[in-house]
Protein backbone atom coordinates (compact mmCIF):
# COMPACT_ATOMS: atom_id res chain seq x y z
CA UNK A 1 0.00 0.00 0.00
CA UNK A 2 0.95 3.65 -0.27
CA UNK A 3 1.04 6.37 1.65
CA UNK A 4 -0.83 9.66 -0.32
CA UNK A 5 -1.09 12.53 1.19
CA UNK A 6 -1.50 16.13 0.50
CA UNK A 7 0.31 19.02 2.99
CA UNK A 8 -0.63 22.43 2.99
CA UNK A 9 1.48 24.86 5.20
CA UNK A 10 -0.90 27.15 7.69
CA UNK A 11 0.12 30.55 9.87
CA UNK A 12 -0.94 29.90 13.49
CA UNK A 13 -4.28 31.76 12.92
CA UNK A 14 -5.72 29.66 10.12
CA UNK A 15 -4.34 26.51 12.47
CA UNK A 16 -6.13 28.03 15.17
CA UNK A 17 -9.76 28.56 13.19
CA UNK A 18 -8.87 24.73 11.55
CA UNK A 19 -8.60 23.75 15.50
CA UNK A 20 -12.65 24.85 16.39
CA UNK A 21 -13.92 23.91 13.06
CA UNK A 22 -12.84 20.34 12.44
CA UNK A 23 -14.56 18.48 15.00
CA UNK A 24 -18.12 20.36 14.12
CA UNK A 25 -17.35 19.20 10.48
CA UNK A 26 -15.94 15.57 10.81
CA UNK A 27 -14.95 13.08 13.45
CA UNK A 28 -12.31 12.93 15.65
CA UNK A 29 -10.34 10.06 15.44
CA UNK A 30 -7.38 10.81 17.71
CA UNK A 31 -5.76 13.51 19.27
CA UNK A 32 -2.03 13.28 20.59
CA UNK A 33 1.80 14.62 21.45
CA UNK A 34 4.05 11.82 19.30
CA UNK A 35 7.45 12.78 19.59
CA UNK A 36 9.55 11.51 16.07
CA UNK A 37 12.96 10.93 15.88
CA UNK A 38 13.69 10.30 12.10
CA UNK A 39 16.93 9.16 10.65
CA UNK A 40 19.23 9.37 7.26
CA UNK A 41 20.21 9.08 4.70
CA UNK A 42 16.62 6.86 4.57
CA UNK A 43 13.33 8.02 5.91
CA UNK A 44 13.27 5.35 9.23
CA UNK A 45 11.20 6.91 11.85
CA UNK A 46 10.68 5.95 15.25
CA UNK A 47 7.43 7.60 16.82
CA UNK A 48 6.08 7.31 20.53
CA UNK A 49 3.65 8.53 22.73
CA UNK A 50 1.23 7.71 25.62
CA UNK A 51 -0.58 5.60 22.40
CA UNK A 52 2.10 5.12 19.41
CA UNK A 53 4.44 3.57 19.41
CA UNK A 54 6.28 2.80 16.32
CA UNK A 55 9.07 2.66 13.67
CA UNK A 56 8.15 3.33 9.78
CA UNK A 57 10.00 2.83 6.88
CA UNK A 58 8.76 5.27 4.17
CA UNK A 59 10.31 5.12 0.64
CA UNK A 60 11.73 7.87 -1.61
CA UNK A 61 11.37 11.69 -0.84
CA UNK A 62 9.36 12.90 2.04
CA UNK A 63 7.82 15.66 0.16
CA UNK A 64 6.57 13.36 -2.27
CA UNK A 65 2.74 12.85 -3.03
CA UNK A 66 2.95 9.02 -3.14
CA UNK A 67 5.01 6.66 -1.18
CA UNK A 68 5.53 3.41 0.00
CA UNK A 69 4.69 2.84 3.60
CA UNK A 70 6.02 0.23 6.49
CA UNK A 71 5.05 0.11 9.82
CA UNK A 72 6.00 -2.01 12.76
CA UNK A 73 4.10 -1.58 16.12
CA UNK A 74 6.83 -1.80 19.64
CA UNK A 75 5.31 -2.34 22.70
CA UNK A 76 6.57 0.21 24.84
CA UNK A 77 8.11 3.32 25.12
CA UNK A 78 11.57 1.61 26.22
CA UNK A 79 11.00 -0.37 23.07
CA UNK A 80 11.49 2.98 20.93
CA UNK A 81 14.67 4.00 22.87
CA UNK A 82 16.13 0.85 22.23
CA UNK A 83 15.01 0.70 18.40
CA UNK A 84 16.82 4.39 18.24
CA UNK A 85 19.74 2.82 19.69
CA UNK A 86 19.90 -0.01 17.20
CA UNK A 87 19.48 2.14 14.17
CA UNK A 88 22.45 4.60 15.49
CA UNK A 89 24.61 1.71 16.38
CA UNK A 90 24.26 0.76 12.65
CA UNK A 91 25.39 4.08 11.17
CA UNK A 92 22.21 5.41 10.30
CA UNK A 93 22.29 9.47 11.01
CA UNK A 94 19.79 11.13 13.89
CA UNK A 95 17.67 14.07 12.39
CA UNK A 96 16.84 16.43 15.19
CA UNK A 97 13.63 14.99 16.82
CA UNK A 98 10.15 16.57 17.37
CA UNK A 99 7.31 16.13 19.14
CA UNK A 100 3.49 17.11 17.43
CA UNK A 101 0.46 18.31 18.41
CA UNK A 102 -2.16 16.43 16.44
CA UNK A 103 -5.28 16.13 15.77
CA UNK A 104 -6.84 13.60 13.25
CA UNK A 105 -10.40 13.15 11.80
CA UNK A 106 -12.07 11.53 9.68
CA UNK A 107 -13.28 12.71 6.06
CA UNK A 108 -15.40 10.91 3.33
CA UNK A 109 -15.35 11.87 -0.18
CA UNK A 110 -16.74 9.69 -2.92
CA UNK A 111 -17.34 6.72 -1.05
CA UNK A 112 -13.46 6.62 0.54
CA UNK A 113 -12.52 7.47 3.81
CA UNK A 114 -9.56 10.26 4.18
CA UNK A 115 -8.03 11.35 7.17
CA UNK A 116 -7.25 15.22 8.23
CA UNK A 117 -4.16 15.53 10.30
CA UNK A 118 -3.97 18.97 11.88
CA UNK A 119 -0.60 19.23 13.28
CA UNK A 120 1.85 21.86 14.99
CA UNK A 121 5.11 21.25 15.14
CA UNK A 122 6.84 23.43 17.63
CA UNK A 123 9.50 25.70 15.62
CA UNK A 124 8.56 24.35 12.52
CA UNK A 125 5.23 24.69 10.93
CA UNK A 126 1.44 24.49 11.46
CA UNK A 127 0.12 22.10 8.94
CA UNK A 128 -3.00 20.21 7.35
CA UNK A 129 -2.64 17.00 5.76
CA UNK A 130 -5.54 15.15 3.91
CA UNK A 131 -4.14 11.47 3.71
CA UNK A 132 -4.93 8.13 2.46
CA UNK A 133 -3.61 4.34 2.05
CA UNK A 134 -4.22 3.14 -0.71
CA UNK A 135 -2.96 1.13 -3.72
CA UNK A 136 -4.56 3.22 -6.66
CA UNK A 137 -2.60 6.88 -5.26
CA UNK A 138 -3.33 8.74 -8.75
CA UNK A 139 -7.27 8.05 -8.23
CA UNK A 140 -7.23 10.23 -4.52
CA UNK A 141 -4.97 12.76 -5.65
CA UNK A 142 -7.82 15.14 -6.71
CA UNK A 143 -9.82 14.11 -3.71
CA UNK A 144 -7.04 15.13 -1.73
CA UNK A 145 -6.59 18.42 -3.20
CA UNK A 146 -10.52 19.28 -3.16
CA UNK A 147 -10.56 18.65 0.18
CA UNK A 148 -7.70 20.47 1.41
CA UNK A 149 -8.65 23.48 -1.22
CA UNK A 150 -12.69 23.45 0.68
CA UNK A 151 -10.85 24.03 4.10
CA UNK A 152 -9.48 27.56 2.23
CA UNK A 153 -6.15 25.74 2.06
CA UNK A 154 -3.12 25.35 -0.53
CA UNK A 155 -1.36 22.13 -1.04
CA UNK A 156 1.96 23.05 -0.40
CA UNK A 157 4.73 23.37 -2.97
CA UNK A 158 7.47 20.67 -2.64
CA UNK A 159 10.75 22.53 -2.86
CA UNK A 160 9.12 25.04 -0.26
CA UNK A 161 8.26 21.95 2.29
CA UNK A 162 12.07 20.76 1.57
CA UNK A 163 13.63 24.25 2.28
CA UNK A 164 11.48 24.27 5.20
CA UNK A 165 13.00 20.76 7.12
CA UNK A 166 16.49 21.63 5.67
CA UNK A 167 16.25 24.78 7.45
CA UNK A 168 15.31 23.05 10.96
CA UNK A 169 18.12 20.35 10.61
CA UNK A 170 20.37 23.14 10.01
CA UNK A 171 18.76 25.08 13.45
CA UNK A 172 18.50 21.97 15.36
CA UNK A 173 20.46 19.62 14.19
CA UNK A 174 23.53 18.32 16.28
Amino acid sequence: MKEVEIKALLTEERYRYLKTLLPHKFRKVYEDNITTVKFRPHDVRVRYSDRVREVVLKDVDPTKVSRNELTIRLNTVDDCHKMIALLESVGLQQHPSWTTERADFVCEKDCHEYTLSLQHIPNFAYLLEAEIMTDEPHKHIPNLKKILSNLGCEPLDADQFKARINEYIAKYGR
